[in-house]
């Protein structure tokens, strides 16, 4: 039986997200939805979306620039590597609707009656608009719409798989596109027409959406292509209407008529939107995007001096645990890092499977990888010697990192230098809510995102509580001087059961510390 999935892309869609992820979960067999930094509470709508059961995988991106083709050409990756049919990218303002008025059962069996893995089609874009402003009042499909008679030139693609695997195309920006490299460029796959359904088009929901989708999505824009570009020419034109005074008025169809929308299409409720309209949204939208790009222009300045990392990576004797985090660590993209691999405790040493999954490993990652494989005091001799990095990383097995998460505590650590480490919560999932709910793993507690703080306060907070931070010691990043003063956690360490509350004792004491509120480590090590 033939599946699809859907992708998409979203940025401050949270009046109409839901909408969009209910009713595509009526057709498709799963979704992959990439969240871009969005300050207006539509990842928390996501999040609370695939908790409820939808067949939903939510990412973040946190890049200040419009990368939307590359990030749907990973996600359109994604989905053909789980072996999906067919690949149908989307934006959060685009429903799939047959033409006739039939329910998405029938849109879904007209799809695989004629369409082939083997091929590339293009489905008819046609512009929707809500009789009245739309701020996520209701199920957007059950609000009076008009929509034009005729669809726009551009249309968009429903992809197949085998398609992909002959070629490797990838997706243009807007999706509009399947690209080959080309001697004088990228080629265009030439698609084939899809008739009997369509792609009902939201693009102007409410001045206040409109404004603050112009004023955001052109400075991600410019973040990518600079100014001189034709791209995004809708959002330069809002943008620059803004600047001059302008209030964002709504377009009129060319031809509208009233559209037609099959009665079990507008039967869903929404649980978590809110509507809500206003220029505050806007300022807030436009100012947090503003912070981001300052943000982006600091972690740049910093990713161009030299500021090794080294990473200590032990292995205690789970493997499974150990591949979870080995993954985390080579997929971290900061450039200048050695990974110091060393096995710790009497079961792991006298285990070989470390030296041959190195070994397997050494030509899948460019990672500069040293293997320490002696014992007692020439181990952590040579531990010290090796961990040569102007900041050293632990990650312990079970522990995942996320991605870009160096970059901004090496930015951080730079531009503080009376800080001797940073460190950060961990992702908030289910394994850790008891834990928490019993006090014996603790949050950092950062109301204004940042804090500086005494080291010692910490520490006798967690020994008097008898608690651990929540981000465990793979969160903070250290300054190799504090390691050296704790001789590298080793009298903690040395038996390969890490005593959790000793480590923070000792590199909690005397220390001048940064909080993060972005956490940037998902902690399974010491539950």
């Amino acid at each position: 039986m033939m599946q699809i999935a859907v992708i998409s892309m979203v940025r401050n869609e949270a009046d109409i997200v839901e909408s969009f992820v209910r009713h595509a979960a009526s057709f498709a067999d799963k979704l992959y939805i990439a969240d871009h930094a969005s300050t207006d509470g539509t990842y928390d709508i996501l999040r609370q979306l695939a908790a409820e059961g939808l067949p939903l995988s939510v990412q973040q991106f946190d890049g200040s620039a419009q990368a939307q083709a590359e990030v749907m050409t990973n996600l359109m990756e994604q989905a053909f590597a789980s072996e999906f049919d067919f690949v149908l990218p989307l934006d959060a303002d685009e429903f799939l609707l047959s033409d006739g008025g039939q329910d998405m059962a029938w849109c879904r069996e007209a799809l695989f009656s004629v369409c082939r893995p083997a091929d590339i089609y293009q489905l008819p874009w046609v512009t929707y608009q809500t009789a009245e402003e739309y701020h996520g009042q209701q199920f957007i499909l059950a609000m009076e719409s008009q929509r034009e008679s005729r669809p726009e030139e551009l249309g968009k693609l429903l992809l197949g798989r085998e398609a992909w695997e002959k070629t490797g195309f990838r997706l243009s920006q807007g999706n509009h596109h399947a690209l080959l490299p080309a001697t004088d460029g990228l080629q265009r796959l030439k698609p084939l027409p899809l008739n009997g359904v369509h792609l009902a088009h939201f693009p102007w929901r409410s001045s206040d959406q409109a404004a603050s989708k112009a004023a955001v999505g052109w400075l991600a824009n410019v973040a990518k292509y600079s100014r001189q570009t034709n791209l995004a020419n809708h959002w330069r034109k809002g943008f620059y209407r803004l600047l001059a005074g302008e209030k964002m008025v709504r377009p009129p169809l060319t031809h509208g008529q009233p559209a037609r929308i099959a009665p079990a299409g507008k039967e869903r409720a929404l649980s978590y939107t809110k509507a809500r309209s206003g220029e505050g949204v806007l300022l807030r939208n436009v100012l947090l995007a503003a912070e981001q790009l300052a943000n982006a222009y600091s972690e740049q300045q910093a990713a161009s001096e030299t500021h090794k990392v080294s990473i200590l990576l032990p292995y205690l004797g789970d493997k499974e645990a150990f591949r979870t985090s080995f993954a985390s660590v080579v997929a971290e993209d900061y450039p200048q890092v050695n990974l110091i691999v060393f096995p710790l405790g009497e079961e792991a040493i006298h285990d070989d499977w470390l030296l041959g999954f190195l070994q397997e490993q050494s030509d899948k990652t460019a990672k500069d990888i040293v293997y320490l494989q002696e014992q007692g005091d020439i181990l952590w001799q040579d531990l010290a010697e090796s961990a040569d990095g102007e900041f050293i990383q632990w990650g312990f097995p079970g522990d995942i990192l996320a991605q870009h998460k160096l970059q901004p505590m090496v930015t951080t650590l730079t531009r503080h230098g009376n800080i001797d480490f940073v460190l950060t919560n961990s992702l908030d999932y289910p394994a850790l809510h008891q834990a928490k709910e019993q006090g014996t793993l603790v949050d950092l507690q950062l109301p204004d995102g940042f804090a500086i703080g005494d080291g010692n306060i910490y520490r006798q907070y967690l020994r008097k509580h008898q608690a651990l931070l929540s981000g465990g010691l793979s969160a903070p990043l250290f300054r190799r001087q504090t390691m050296q003063h704790c001789g590298f956690c080793r009298e903690y360490l040395q038996d390969g059961k890490p005593q959790w509350q000793a480590i923070w004792q000792a590199v909690l004491q005397d220390a001048i510390i940064g909080a993060m509120d972005t956490p940037l480590v998902e902690m399974h090590s010491q539950r």
